[in-house]
């Protein structure tokens, strides 16, 4: 069933942050709050956790997890290998990985980019970032690297070994591990580099991930299309990600429909109707339909829009997060035959593709 019409709408629920509060949080899985804190900080994109992640993929995760996330461009002056062009998406990652020694090439000058980044790269990748170089495991350095690791619990639900090759699931734990690790100078990584806050059991404080930093959604006025209207700091040096991928400004205002941003650390998240795993459909709100056994709760809204491509020409996006049930809700803002913009998730392919809204705004 679904409804056509609501009553008076409640005041908006605060600090909505890509879709989600620091209440929803709390209630949501270990695994699904790791994978928001990496998402919405930026470090990588969480779509199809099981895909293996390649040397140059992780480079651009070590980068977008550390302090020079703010100014690696897209591609690089300089070819730091044979096999990786200063054109490539990913030399600047690659390079500043090279020249911060937390990756390193192969005999030949070659990096092998598309290669598989296995467990033991990305331990020593993750034990640099926290200041360690191999002059602190004398002896045995891979085995007293790795004793390390796991005493600082960077180890936490990976499973993999030596030359295995990491998932982007193991990535996801391994960058959250990072987060609530100490450096070897003893302050917390994540404090240092994205100012987080703690909980008393040691885990990431959610309210320092979707706090005040992070701003919006805005929409991008599709006539005016100035992304330097929106956000309040200069664009020269902020980190720009359109639909989970590094981007820029003028991508950016092209393409994108609605854009967040984090002022203290002048990121600037986007999303458009091109997205792969992550994006933003604008259209008119066909229906609203309700949980058959809670007629209290909507689980699914449908657009007028035709992004997912569908025998019916409509697009279905699914509310499972609570505030989001709320704004679709017969108490909530949004009602059959408005216009709206909904942000939204992807996961599966094909005609097992399943949308999910993780926020929304009017346009």
């Amino acid at each position: 069933m679904f409804y056509g019409k609501k009553t008076a709408a409640l005041a908006m629920i605060c600090a909505v942050s890509a879709g989600m509060t620091a209440t929803a949080y709390g209630t949501e899985s270990d695994f699904t709050m790791r994978k928001k804190t990496v998402s919405l900080l930026g470090i990588m994109n969480t779509g199809d956790v099981y895909a293996n992640v390649s040397r140059e993929e992780f480079a651009r995760m070590l980068v977008n997890a550390s302090e020079y996330r703010h100014v690696a461009g897209a591609t690089s002056n300089v070819s730091v290998y044979a096999d990786v062009l200063n054109t490539s998406e990913y030399a600047s990652a690659i390079r500043t990985a090279a020249e911060n020694g937390w990756m390193t090439g192969y005999l030949g000058g070659n990096f092998k980019p598309a290669q598989g980044v296995t467990y033991q790269e990305a331990v020593r990748a993750v034990m640099a970032l926290l200041g360690y170089t191999n002059d602190d495991f004398a002896g045995n350095i891979n085995g007293n690297r790795m004793a390390k690791f796991c005493e600082l619990e960077l180890d936490s639900n990976i499973s993999r070994k030596g030359n295995e090759i990491m998932t982007r699931e193991d990535c996801m734990d391994l960058f959250y591990n990072l987060l609530k690790a100490d450096m070897k100078n003893g302050t917390p990584y994540g404090t240092k580099v994205f100012d987080l806050k703690y909980a008393s059991d040691g885990e990431i404080d959610m309210s320092s991930v979707v706090d005040h930093r992070m701003k919006g959604p805005y929409y991008l006025n599709r006539d005016s299309r100035d992304l330097d209207d929106i956000v309040p700091f200069s664009l020269k040096n902020a980190s720009m990600f359109l639909n989970g991928y590094a981007s820029d400004e003028e991508e950016i205002n092209d393409d994108a429909l609605v854009v967040y941003y984090y002022e203290a650390t002048k990121t600037i998240f986007a999303y458009s109707e091109e997205g792969e795993n992550k994006g933003a459909t604008e259209g008119e709100i066909l229906a609203i339909y309700y949980d058959s056994a809670d007629p209290f709760t909507p689980v699914r809204v449908v657009l007028d829009s035709d992004d997912q491509g569908t025998e019916e020409g409509e697009d279905v996006f699914q509310l499972s997060a609570s505030e989001i049930q709320f704004l679709f809700s017969v108490y909530g803002e949004f009602k059959v035959g408005d216009d709206v913009v909904i942000i939204w998730e992807k996961n599966g392919n094909g005609e097992n593709a399943v949308y999910t809204a993780i926020d929304v705004t009017d346009n």
